[in-house]
């Protein structure tokens, strides 16, 4: 999974969620630091999230993205417990959509030993590529 496409998928989600709002890349809102991330508005709040990609072993991003899809879809239920509104937001959306890429999940506040203010949630895929959505305060 690439960012870009990471992007545009959560803004897909976040767009069909019932408290999704409208949401938008964070460079629709002036945020120019990040050049990938989305801005939602869920639990009656604004929640940023920066966008960083650890490609896959290989990845060219000269050449059209390989799409590789797990056994079975991700189960929802596996979301892991804890963490903030913000990271289990977002983990929540991303397990409920039913795609067959994503294999695991991990929510950085949960985590023993986490950095305070250090918060977001990593996405793991069948391609072996993971996606650090961080949240931006």
């Amino acid at each position: 999974m690439r960012p870009a496409r990471f992007q545009d998928f959560v803004l897909d989600l976040a767009r069909i969620a019932p408290d999704g709002g409208q949401p938008k890349p964070l460079a629709d809102v002036g945020e120019k630091r990040y050049p990938y991330g989305v801005v939602a508005h869920a639990g009656g709040k604004e929640i940023r999230y920066q966008i960083i990609a650890e490609s896959r072993a290989g990845d060219d991003f000269d050449q059209p993205e390989k799409i590789r899809e797990a056994d079975q879809a991700f189960d929802p239920d596996a979301v892991p417990a804890g963490g903030l509104f913000e990271e289990r937001w977002l983990a929540e959306l991303v397990a409920k959509s039913g795609t067959r890429e994503l294999t695991d999940i991990a929510i950085w506040s949960a985590r023993e030993g986490n950095r305070k203010g250090n918060d977001g949630v990593t996405f793991f895929f069948a391609d072996s590529a993971k996606i650090y959505a961080r949240v931006v305060r």
